[in-house]
């Protein structure tokens, strides 16, 4: 089995990239992913590389606004990919399959970040280093990035797709509401709690958290 390489991070640049890094709102495979899952399960390479080159640029951006090398990324999403061809037999997915690979390249990518974190301490330790250097400062951007994400992830579904409508995909009350079919009102007191959570999980006050967001997702 040969996992093909996207061109897409051969220049870095192209990451500026502002791209949705949440998943639609998929709560089980739909008909296509189950006859996908089937077939990955079955041992169908075709499929399984089909899939994995159709999705490979979007996993790859989110792993990648975490750990922010293209190196690291790439191996993050093959080895997730992988993993999953490896033991698909006897997996047992309960989301949708779009749904399970992104949390498990997100997982995978934190996991790397604390790795990173930890071995930069133990080098910082040994050679004496200054407390602040801007290696470390950028890893603790990523882990606010980090909390940002999973508290923006925990929110209630509804009050999750309301938040990402306004800040990501700007659109006005209005639109929301039309979209959705619920009121105004009912727009704003979902922006309004969600605000509030981002608060008590980053300790940050509500009209920072707003520039915080902005600042990260145009990166």
């Amino acid at each position: 089995m040969t996992l093909v390489m996207c061109g897409f991070e051969k220049n870095r640049y192209h990451c500026e990239y502002k791209c949705n890094y949440f998943i639609p709102f998929l709560e089980s495979m739909n008909p296509t992913e189950e006859v996908t899952w089937r077939h990955i399960q079955q041992k169908d390479i075709r499929v399984f590389e089909n899939y994995y080159k159709e999705h490979y640029k979007e996993f790859f951006l989110a792993s990648y606004k975490y750990v922010r090398t293209p190196e690291a990324a790439q191996e993050i999403v093959n080895d997730v990919f992988v993993k999953i061809w490896e033991d698909a037999e006897k997996m047992t997915i309960e989301s949708s399959l779009k749904a399970y690979i992104y949390r498990s390249v997100i997982n995978r990518s934190i996991n790397v970040l604390n790795k990173q974190k930890k071995e930069l301490q133990n080098q910082r330790e040994l050679a004496h280093l200054p407390e602040e250097t801007y290696e470390l400062k950028e890893i603790e951007t990523n882990e606010l990035k980090v909390k940002l994400y999973k508290a923006i992830d925990a929110l209630p579904e509804q009050c999750k797709r309301v938040f990402l409508m306004s800040r990501f995909d700007n659109l006005k009350q209005q639109e929301i509401a039309d979209k959705l079919g619920i009121s105004i009102k009912t727009v704003k007191n979902h922006i309004t709690h969600a605000l509030k959570q981002l608060k008590n999980s980053t300790g940050y006050p509500a009209i920072i958290l707003m520039s915080v967001l902005d600042i990260f997702f145009q990166q």
